[in-house]
């Protein structure tokens, strides 16, 4: 009988070393990016204050076979009545015992920490990445987007985990794209209100974030666990993204007062360039994926980042406005150079950009699902509405493909 061991997480070449276990000769499987996740688990990240964030492991006679990060986004929390901490990044090998050691670890931290319940599996921080538990469309996974085993839902369920808000992955043939009908819509949005776009190039990004954080601060301030932006948030993301930076997939709308009223922003699927590369990033596999990116004909998609339109302005025609100016940039660069646009991280309950999605050929691909759990005996809450996704094909798990 296998002997487990549970510790402290303090070497991420364990840490990293636990997806080589459970994604063994899984063509499907891309590995997350080991800066990306470094970044989030560390002192790097903005909402981690030195003490709110414990990393555990799982070993196997020295092999690491389990994982799972526990946190407290206490900026986040001030929003709410509810004293809410989250899991994320778990990983294990198929195993009830390594899973409830791991659930066990980070549940009983969070209760100690006086968290009445607990969400997973999430991201420590922002809401557009690492966000639910994968329970359909089993496919490649989309760069920043969280893939798992099947099994890992009942792991979840059967600890009391609970759906409480569902994050759809839509997906359109950018070739399909109504770009005729949203040409002319576009023009008329144009005349009649006086709406114009922007792109932001990489000669403009300080300008450019800016711009993005009062369109994102008109757009979401009314929504539950809004956090407020400022340029200085955005402008160092930006820098970072300059190397893979499209800006034909970039857009800003603004009123005919040239204030930010609507932002757009994708990038190129960087999953479609690191397949081999086991999520490094370092000297000797930066040749690769920059040769890719230049060069690689197909696979090449997009992946939606950033969407939004502040409230007035929400039934004027934005969103068309923003997506033809895209469409059509450079000579209609993106349909010739990406084949699926994936608008990623889509609130199941946010029905008006579902519907507006659909009116653009994209339709439902993945799902996620956020869970809940309580801690206390008296935690309640209200969950979020969720769609009717059981026409959605499951996908095969493992299946190599796009």
């Amino acid at each position: 009988m296998a002997k487990y061991e549970l510790r402290a997480s303090t070497d991420w070449g364990q840490w990293h070393a636990v997806l080589d276990e459970v994604y063994r000769n899984n063509p499907q499987y891309v590995y997350p990016l080991r800066g990306d996740i470094e970044g989030i688990l560390s002192e790097k990240n903005a909402a981690f204050d030195g003490d709110n964030l414990r990393k555990w492991v799982v070993l196997r006679e020295g092999t690491p076979v389990g994982r799972i990060a526990a946190f407290i986004d206490k900026a986040r929390n001030e929003e709410l009545d509810l004293p809410v901490g989250g899991i994320g990044f778990f990983e294990s090998i198929e195993s009830e015992e390594v899973a409830g050691l791991l659930f066990d670890a980070a549940e009983n931290w969070l209760r100690e920490a006086g968290m009445e319940a607990v969400d997973g599996p999430i991201n420590f921080g922002e809401r557009d990445k690492f966000w639910g538990l994968l329970v359909r469309g089993w496919y490649r996974p989309i760069y920043q987007e969280t893939y798992n085993p099947p099994y890992y839902q009942a792991y979840f369920e059967g600890r009391g985990y609970r759906p409480h808000e569902q994050c759809l992955t839509m997906r359109g043939v950018v070739a399909e794209f109504p770009g005729d009908r949203l040409k002319k819509l576009a023009e008329r949005v144009g005349e009649r209100y006086g709406l114009y776009t922007k792109q932001i190039t990489k000669d403009n990004l300080r300008e450019g974030a800016d711009h993005f954080a009062q369109a994102y601060n008109a757009a979401f301030n009314h929504w539950p666990y809004f956090k407020p932006l400022t340029g200085d948030d955005i402008y160092p993301t930006f820098q970072q993204m300059k190397p893979i930076m499209d800006p034909h997939l970039t857009c800003l709308a603004y009123n005919k007062e040239d204030r930010p009223i609507g932002l757009a922003g994708l990038i190129p699927d960087l999953n479609c360039f690191l397949p081999g590369m086991k999520g490094k990033m370092n000297w000797l596999e930066l040749p690769r994926f920059l040769y890719r990116l230049k060069f690689q004909k197909q696979p090449r998609n997009c992946k939606g980042i950033a969407f939004g339109i502040a409230q007035d302005y929400q039934r004027m025609g934005v969103y068309p406005l923003m997506v033809s100016a895209m469409f059509h940039s450079g000579n209609k660069h993106t349909s010739r150079t990406y084949r699926y646009v994936d608008m990623a991280t889509i609130r199941g309950h946010n029905k008006v950009m579902v519907d507006t999605c659909r009116q653009m050929n994209t339709d439902v691909h993945r799902v996620h699902l956020a869970y809940r759990k309580a801690l206390t005996p008296d935690a309640s809450w209200e969950s979020f509405d969720q769609m009717d996704v059981s026409e959605v094909d499951p996908g095969v798990y493992g299946k190599k493909g796009e």
